[in-house]
């Protein structure tokens, strides 16, 4: 599977990153809230969001601060479990601006009364990237999340095991988007957090 990426604006321009070109920007379909941006992909079911939010300073760690936003985007109703967590480096940010990543997965609850509903994932892959804006006060949460449809899964028929370290064709590439996004995302325009817009 090969992946084509271009170059996309985020936030009017004021945050740029390679996406991949499959990818629709989903503020055509429906509203978006202003400080998200959601594309999908548009032959499948996985999607990057891209959050602005305030700093979190309670917790008082990065590490649990990374749980904290994670635990943001998962349903209160599903079981997540978080496999790996590390440091990750985006090169075109400020020298030694903190970047923190997580790989997990979330399981909805079983369906009651055999009441499944089409398109319900098994579970979902999250590759969720922390940026810490010190000086700006906030925080940018970059998430690929890679949903397991039953029917829709593994289409080169690859088993996924996760205990085993085997995440299967969709979470790698799931991987390659987050690399991408690391690798190319650069902030044009510092106003976009208030202040004097300086670093």
């Amino acid at each position: 599977m090969t992946t084509t990426f271009k170059p996309t604006e985020l936030f009017g321009g004021a945050i740029t990153a390679n996406l991949p070109a499959s990818y629709a920007d989903v503020s055509n379909i429906r509203e978006v809230p202003d400080h998200q941006e959601i594309y999908l992909d548009a032959s499948g079911f996985s999607s990057v969001i891209v959050e602005i939010a305030e700093r979190v300073s309670q917790p008082p760690t990065d590490q649990e601060t990374l749980r904290f936003h994670f635990e943001d985007v998962v349903d209160e109703h599903d079981t997540s479990r978080a496999w790996h967590t590390g440091v990750a480096q985006l090169p075109h940010l400020p020298p030694n601006t903190p970047c923190y990543t997580l790989l997990a997965t979330t399981t909805p609850p079983p369906a009651t009364n055999g009441n499944v509903r089409a398109k319900t994932p098994s579970f979902t892959a999250v590759l969720l990237t922390l940026i810490r804006l010190v000086a700006q006060s906030t925080d940018i949460v970059v998430t690929v999340n890679i949903p397991h449809i039953p029917g829709h899964q593994e289409p080169s028929g690859g088993e996924v095991n996760f205990d085993e370290g085997k995440f299967g064709s969709l979470v790698e590439e799931g991987v390659k988007i987050r690399d991408e996004v690391w690798r190319s995302l650069e902030v044009r325009d510092w106003g976009l957090f208030g202040g004097d817009g300086g670093v």
